[in-house]
């Protein structure tokens, strides 16, 4: 037979209308109201190429001949929003800001376009065994008796909603110089994210194999399922600081001060199944990968003032400084009875962070399988395979190394007839503060390189590393 087209053609369409007004109450007193509607239509494909599981018939369907005739609903949002701004003492140097607003997101089409690769245009299968159980000569074979592992959406998905909002004060102290303190915050539902609908549960699968009655394969035996959700769920709060002096007197200066806690179930939505648990999302409800309790930046601007002749005029120092605290890290074990390597490990006592790279943290694990393992510097036990126990360390429980970096910048501009030479001197990390990265940004627990840092944030030569040194010679005309 010869081989088929498996292009997908996947089309997908949206509407939405918007209306907002300002209105004002008072001369010192103004609000903004709106409301938008997004129509999110759910994708075609111009074949019906989408195909998914069914959990009720245990069968894989093509959507238009089976249960579903679209891959999921449609959705309506309206989305109101409202704004109020307040010169409290009428001078026009203080404004109180709040608002708040619901916010949904059209869903992107890579969610659905892993459903064009399910049977039975194309059949994908999962293995995972011994090194050399496995070859070419006997792959499919050997892969097909593990089972199918199809791609699929859950029917009942919704495209994610925000809510966000808002309440701070900007104050100008004097007449170049303005100040902002407020509180944020945010909280999202119905946000995507991945599970595993055949996950082991006391050694079986609740999905073995497909019934004898679906439309494609029927009773064949079936793997992972892997399928997207709206599940997931998110928080944020947090305190912004910000200081701005406009230029004056040769100098400009911006800075800002965070405090914030970001937790969500998952970071990243394009994933595949991250959780440890996909009949509990909610257990991998955790601080976010990229949360930073506190964060600053500042940078500043100053022409030096020193008058005279060429030599002693035209000099500019720039500085950047930032720093945060350190993002969490998910540690893992090895096993892997669910279906998907995502166990996290028991904790029995205290973590210990030593802080430092060669052991960002203790390394003993403790099984209770094997006599003699555990010691009293154990912090980890494995969960015993079998049975529905896992780990009860959190997704995110340790946070890793900070960052901190400060660029500095020496620049000497000189007038020439009608051109302008500026030489630059620029310094970044200037005090070449070690930035660490992550003991792995899925560290196992049991490996040798558990707990260990084995690279700078970021790699060498990029900002944040090491300190480079770089001059510039430049003829502006």
């Amino acid at each position: 037979e010869p081989p088929r087209d498996i292009d997908s053609d996947i089309t997908q369409q949206a509407i939405g209308f918007f209306v907002q007004d300002n209105f004002r109450l008072r001369s010192n007193l103004t609000f903004e109201l709106g409301v938008r509607y997004d129509l999110n239509v759910a994708p075609t494909e111009a074949d019906n190429h989408f195909v998914y599981f069914d959990p009720g018939t245990v069968s894989l369907q093509q959507v238009g001949q089976g249960v579903r005739d679209k891959i999921y609903g449609n959705r309506n949002n309206f989305q109101p929003r409202v704004g109020l701004v307040w010169d409290p003492f009428k001078d026009g140097r203080t404004s109180v800001r709040a608002a708040y607003a619901l916010l949904s997101d059209q869903p992107v089409t890579n969610m659905v376009v892993n459903t064009t690769s399910n049977p039975p245009l194309v059949t994908p299968l999962s293995f995972t065994g011994a090194a050399g159980s496995i070859r070419l000569d006997n792959a499919l074979k050997v892969a097909q008796a593990a089972g199918l592992a199809p791609n699929t959406v859950d029917a009942a998905f919704r495209n994610p909603l925000i809510q966000t909002w808002n309440l701070n004060i900007q104050r100008q102290l004097w007449k170049n110089f303005s100040t902002m303190v407020g509180y944020f915050g945010s909280k999202g539902d119905h946000l995507r994210v991945s599970r595993n609908l055949n996950q082991f549960a006391n050694g079986v699968r609740p999905y073995p194999r497909l019934s004898a009655s679906s439309p494609i394969l029927p009773s064949s035996p079936v793997g992972n399922i892997t399928e997207v959700t709206s599940l997931g769920y998110s928080h944020y709060n947090g305190v912004w600081v910000t200081l701005n002096q406009r230029f004056s007197h040769g100098l400009q200066l911006n800075g800002s001060y965070t405090w914030s806690k970001s937790k969500d179930t998952n970071s990243q939505n394009s994933q595949g199944v991250v959780v440890q648990d996909s009949t509990n999302i909610g257990g991998d409800y955790a601080l976010s990968d990229y949360d930073a309790r506190h964060r600053y930046v500042l940078n500043a601007i100053w022409d030096l003032p020193f008058k005279g002749n060429r030599l002693v005029e035209g000099w500019q120092i720039g500085v950047i400084t930032q720093g945060q605290t350190g993002n969490p890290v998910t540690f893992l074990t090895a096993l892997n009875f669910t279906g998907n390597a995502n166990i996290r490990p028991d904790l029995v006592d205290n973590i210990d962070i030593l802080g430092t790279p060669s052991q960002w943290m203790s390394n003993t694990v403790c099984n209770p399988a094997v006599a003699g393992s555990c010691t009293s510097s154990s912090v980890f036990a494995l969960p015993t395979a079998g049975g529905n126990h896992l780990g009860n360390l959190g997704r995110n429980a340790v946070i890793g190394p900070g960052f901190y970096n400060t660029d500095l910048s020496l620049i000497k501009k000189t007038r020439i007839g009608g051109a302008t030479m500026e030489l630059r001197a620029e310094a970044f990390n200037v005090f070449n503060h070690p930035n660490l990265g992550q003991p792995g940004r899925i560290a196992t627990v049991g490996s040798t390189s558990f707990g260990v840092i084995t690279n700078t944030r970021f790699g060498t030569g990029d900002s944040g590393s090491a300190r480079q040194l770089q001059f510039a010679l430049k003829l502006l005309f």
